[in-house]
């Protein structure tokens, strides 16, 4: 009788754990969020990535951003689904499955995406995976597609010593 009380105990810590591991908290992102995101990192540089549940190079970029976050996990990365507000359950089974660990996590508040893009990025067309890097005086550099690993380690190696000063 104890040996089950121990499993379920053990079992219901598990559950718990992985409830909470799983938990993401996916804010809306509209025209006014990159301000709210460059605020929140003044003075520093941070990685924004823009993705969707039906993009496949997008499930590959995942795993990129959990290595890197690992590596460097000084310089902040901001995920934003792109997918409609009528999909946030997709969104969060794909986070869950495909977790890049502890990133910022937003999602397309409009299903007018084009009004969210143009105040993202005039010139962007909504290719994706399209990702954003900013230095610490918030200037970027726009990448379609996955971005090649020796290029982000490049920027993120120039960027991270750049974040032990402040």
């Amino acid at each position: 009788m104890i040996s089950i009380l121990k499993n379920r105990a053990g079992l219901a810590a598990l559950l718990m754990f992985a409830g909470t591991a799983l938990a993401v908290e996916l804010q809306p992102f509209d025209a006014t969020s990159l301000d709210t995101i460059r605020a929140a990192h003044a003075g520093r540089p941070f990685v924004l990535a823009f993705w969707s549940v039906y993009c496949e190079p997008c499930r590959k970029e995942m795993g990129l951003w959990k290595a890197l976050r690992n590596q460097y996990p000084e310089v902040p990365v901001v995920l934003v689904a792109t997918d409609p507000p009528g999909d946030r359950d997709a969104v969060m089974k794909f986070l869950a499955r495909h977790s890049p660990g502890r990133v910022d996590t937003w999602a397309f508040a409009d299903d007018y995406s084009e009004r969210v893009r143009y105040a993202v990025d005039r010139s962007w067309r909504g290719e994706l995976p399209r990702t954003y890097f900013f230095d610490a005086s918030h200037r970027s550099l726009a990448r379609s597609g996955v971005p090649e690993r020796r290029w982000i380690d490049n920027w993120l190696s120039q960027q991270a010593p750049a974040t032990r000063t402040r």
